[in-house]
Protein backbone atom coordinates (compact mmCIF):
# COMPACT_ATOMS: atom_id res chain seq x y z
CA UNK A 1 0.00 0.00 0.00
CA UNK A 2 1.08 3.89 -0.97
CA UNK A 3 0.94 6.48 1.26
CA UNK A 4 2.05 10.24 1.06
CA UNK A 5 3.15 11.46 4.15
CA UNK A 6 3.43 15.11 4.56
CA UNK A 7 6.53 15.69 6.88
CA UNK A 8 9.44 18.31 7.81
CA UNK A 9 8.13 20.47 4.92
CA UNK A 10 7.83 17.69 2.06
CA UNK A 11 5.45 14.99 0.71
CA UNK A 12 6.74 11.55 1.13
CA UNK A 13 6.07 8.21 -0.78
CA UNK A 14 5.79 5.36 2.26
CA UNK A 15 5.41 2.20 0.47
CA UNK A 16 3.94 -0.90 3.08
CA UNK A 17 5.13 -4.16 1.77
CA UNK A 18 4.23 -6.99 3.25
CA UNK A 19 5.30 -10.94 2.21
CA UNK A 20 7.09 -13.71 3.55
CA UNK A 21 9.94 -12.13 4.37
CA UNK A 22 8.15 -10.08 6.78
CA UNK A 23 7.16 -6.41 6.59
CA UNK A 24 9.26 -4.14 5.02
CA UNK A 25 8.68 -0.18 4.59
CA UNK A 26 9.76 2.18 1.70
CA UNK A 27 10.38 5.82 2.14
CA UNK A 28 11.05 7.40 -1.16
CA UNK A 29 12.51 4.28 -2.23
CA UNK A 30 15.05 3.63 0.94
CA UNK A 31 13.93 0.47 2.48
CA UNK A 32 13.39 -0.03 6.07
CA UNK A 33 12.81 -3.24 8.44
CA UNK A 34 9.46 -2.25 10.19
CA UNK A 35 7.14 -4.43 13.05
CA UNK A 36 4.17 -2.92 14.68
CA UNK A 37 2.30 -4.64 17.00
CA UNK A 38 -0.88 -3.12 19.66
CA UNK A 39 0.13 -3.12 23.31
CA UNK A 40 -2.20 -5.25 24.79
CA UNK A 41 -4.84 -3.04 27.11
CA UNK A 42 -2.74 0.26 26.95
CA UNK A 43 -4.07 2.13 23.72
CA UNK A 44 -0.57 2.03 22.26
CA UNK A 45 1.61 0.83 19.81
CA UNK A 46 5.02 -0.59 20.03
CA UNK A 47 6.84 0.13 16.62
CA UNK A 48 10.55 -1.29 15.77
CA UNK A 49 11.93 0.62 12.62
CA UNK A 50 15.19 -0.55 11.55
CA UNK A 51 17.20 -1.50 15.03
CA UNK A 52 15.23 1.72 16.69
CA UNK A 53 11.79 0.79 19.26
CA UNK A 54 9.21 3.09 20.59
CA UNK A 55 5.70 3.30 21.69
CA UNK A 56 3.13 5.97 20.87
CA UNK A 57 -0.54 6.54 20.82
CA UNK A 58 -2.67 7.24 17.14
CA UNK A 59 -5.24 8.60 15.71
CA UNK A 60 -6.98 10.15 12.92
CA UNK A 61 -8.19 13.59 12.40
CA UNK A 62 -9.59 14.15 8.65
CA UNK A 63 -6.83 12.78 6.75
CA UNK A 64 -4.12 13.79 9.44
CA UNK A 65 -2.29 11.13 11.90
CA UNK A 66 -2.07 12.33 15.73
CA UNK A 67 0.62 10.58 17.02
CA UNK A 68 1.17 10.55 20.74
CA UNK A 69 4.83 10.12 21.29
CA UNK A 70 5.94 10.58 25.33
CA UNK A 71 5.25 14.18 26.03
CA UNK A 72 4.85 15.52 22.20
CA UNK A 73 1.85 15.20 19.90
CA UNK A 74 3.15 15.12 15.85
CA UNK A 75 0.36 16.05 13.65
CA UNK A 76 1.22 14.51 10.43
CA UNK A 77 -0.98 14.55 7.28
CA UNK A 78 -1.50 11.18 5.60
CA UNK A 79 -3.46 10.38 1.75
CA UNK A 80 -3.72 6.87 0.64
CA UNK A 81 -3.01 6.22 -3.19
CA UNK A 82 -6.65 6.35 -4.11
CA UNK A 83 -7.68 9.60 -1.36
CA UNK A 84 -4.44 11.50 -3.33
CA UNK A 85 -6.03 10.65 -6.67
CA UNK A 86 -9.78 12.19 -5.89
CA UNK A 87 -8.24 14.48 -4.47
CA UNK A 88 -6.60 15.96 -7.52
CA UNK A 89 -9.07 14.93 -9.49
CA UNK A 90 -11.37 17.23 -7.84
CA UNK A 91 -8.40 20.73 -6.99
CA UNK A 92 -9.29 22.81 -9.30
CA UNK A 93 -12.69 24.42 -7.81
CA UNK A 94 -11.25 24.27 -4.63
CA UNK A 95 -7.98 24.88 -4.71
CA UNK A 96 -7.30 28.14 -2.37
CA UNK A 97 -5.82 31.03 -4.50
CA UNK A 98 -4.33 34.44 -3.26
CA UNK A 99 -3.30 34.73 0.81
CA UNK A 100 -4.17 33.03 3.47
CA UNK A 101 -3.80 34.40 6.80
CA UNK A 102 -3.47 32.52 10.26
CA UNK A 103 -4.80 34.32 13.09
CA UNK A 104 -4.19 33.97 16.49
CA UNK A 105 -7.63 31.79 17.90
CA UNK A 106 -6.69 32.76 22.01
CA UNK A 107 -4.66 35.70 23.60
CA UNK A 108 -1.12 34.35 24.45
CA UNK A 109 2.63 34.31 24.06
CA UNK A 110 4.59 33.18 21.12
CA UNK A 111 7.24 30.74 22.53
CA UNK A 112 8.55 29.42 19.07
CA UNK A 113 8.51 30.60 15.52
CA UNK A 114 9.53 27.61 13.49
CA UNK A 115 9.45 29.74 9.79
CA UNK A 116 10.77 33.01 8.13
CA UNK A 117 9.18 34.74 5.07
CA UNK A 118 10.30 32.85 1.86
CA UNK A 119 9.42 29.10 3.74
CA UNK A 120 7.55 26.31 1.59
CA UNK A 121 5.02 25.16 3.86
CA UNK A 122 2.53 22.08 3.44
CA UNK A 123 -1.01 22.26 4.14
CA UNK A 124 -1.02 21.40 8.68
CA UNK A 125 2.95 22.04 8.79
CA UNK A 126 3.92 23.93 11.70
CA UNK A 127 4.37 27.49 11.95
CA UNK A 128 4.62 28.23 15.18
CA UNK A 129 3.98 27.66 19.44
CA UNK A 130 1.84 29.79 21.00
CA UNK A 131 1.50 29.38 24.79
CA UNK A 132 -2.31 30.19 26.48
CA UNK A 133 -2.38 29.31 29.72
CA UNK A 134 0.25 27.68 30.54
CA UNK A 135 -0.08 25.36 27.04
CA UNK A 136 1.49 25.42 24.41
CA UNK A 137 -0.89 25.37 21.12
CA UNK A 138 1.20 24.63 17.69
CA UNK A 139 0.14 26.58 15.04
CA UNK A 140 -0.26 24.97 11.81
CA UNK A 141 -0.70 25.51 8.05
CA UNK A 142 -4.47 25.98 7.05
CA UNK A 143 -2.98 25.79 3.34
CA UNK A 144 0.11 25.02 1.34
CA UNK A 145 2.28 27.77 0.21
CA UNK A 146 4.71 30.56 0.65
CA UNK A 147 5.53 32.26 3.64
CA UNK A 148 5.26 35.66 2.69
CA UNK A 149 5.25 37.57 5.91
CA UNK A 150 6.05 36.39 9.67
CA UNK A 151 4.35 39.48 12.07
CA UNK A 152 5.58 38.17 15.24
CA UNK A 153 8.46 36.92 17.12
CA UNK A 154 9.13 34.73 19.70
CA UNK A 155 7.99 36.00 23.26
CA UNK A 156 5.35 38.67 21.58
CA UNK A 157 2.35 38.66 23.46
CA UNK A 158 -0.73 38.72 21.14
CA UNK A 159 -4.93 39.21 21.65
CA UNK A 160 -7.21 37.01 20.11
CA UNK A 161 -7.62 37.76 16.31
CA UNK A 162 -4.04 38.77 15.52
CA UNK A 163 -2.17 38.50 12.40
CA UNK A 164 0.41 35.74 13.37
CA UNK A 165 1.33 34.76 9.41
CA UNK A 166 0.87 35.17 5.87
CA UNK A 167 0.85 32.48 2.78
CA UNK A 168 0.77 32.79 -0.48
CA UNK A 169 0.45 30.66 -3.19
Amino acid sequence: MKYFVAWAGKTRLVEVVTDKAGTRVFVDGVPHRAEIEPVEGTGLYSLLLDDRSTSFAARFEDGVAVLQLHDRELRVPVEDERTREAHRATAGAKKASGEGVVKAVMPGVVKDVRVVAGTVVALHQPLLVLEAMKMENEIRAGRAGTVKTVHVTAGQAVEKGATLVTIVD
